[in-house]
């Protein structure tokens, strides 16, 4: 569960088209939030799959627009949290995620590439110590993210290195997909298999 060290981190929902996938978790959300829960959540689309994070970027973006309408004092706390987290690695995530210049204010180093495969694996560990900053008892986080058969590498491989993370306990990560749309060849497949 939830909160508890080593507890599952994955909820996925798989089915047909049409089959109440999305509605089902709308419908838990609802009874989540009334608990304090960040539940945000992100889709994946056909035709933004040229655009990488797109649906986290989603996701992330409802969490910082929750996190101004409570008011300056937990803007600046959980800023000072991200920070205290990963200090000037903000320009990395704000350079990939915008919206949370809504909370951070805009970097004042420059953010580096991630086109290298080193520069990938940091702005995974960056990402992942950034969630650690977010999640906490009293505020747990569900990221729901939907039509996962449409997902793309870069956000594929955040989503396994947040649910395999054994320091996040106040985290779950929620997905859907439609199953006869992922064949044996489809990124998602061999991720399912771990």
């Amino acid at each position: 569960g939830i909160g508890t060290p080593g507890g599952s981190k994955v909820v996925l929902v798989s089915g047909y088209s049409g089959v109440g996938k999305s509605s089902l978790v709308e419908h838990a959300k609802e009874k989540l939030e009334e608990k304090n829960i960040h539940f945000i959540s992100g889709k994946f689309d056909q035709l933004q799959q040229a655009r990488p994070l797109a649906a986290i970027d989603a996701a992330l973006n409802e969490f910082t627009n929750k996190i101004i309408q409570q008011g300056p004092q937990t803007s600046l706390e959980v800023k000072e949290a991200i920070i205290n987290a990963i200090n000037s690695d903000v320009g990395v995530l704000t350079t990939a995620f915008p919206c949370l210049c809504k909370i951070l204010g805009k970097p004042t180093c420059a953010p580096t590439e991630v086109g290298s495969i080193a520069a990938q694996n940091r702005f995974k560990f960056i990402f992942q110590v950034f969630i650690r900053a977010i999640t906490t008892v009293s505020h747990p986080l569900i990221l729901f993210l939907d039509d996962l058969q449409w997902v793309d590498e870069l956000s594929l491989q955040l989503i396994s290195v947040l649910v395999t993370d054994t320091e996040t306990n106040n985290f779950l990560f929620i997905g859907s997909y439609r199953e006869n749309e992922i064949g044996a060849s489809h990124p998602l497949t061999s991720y399912l298999d771990e």
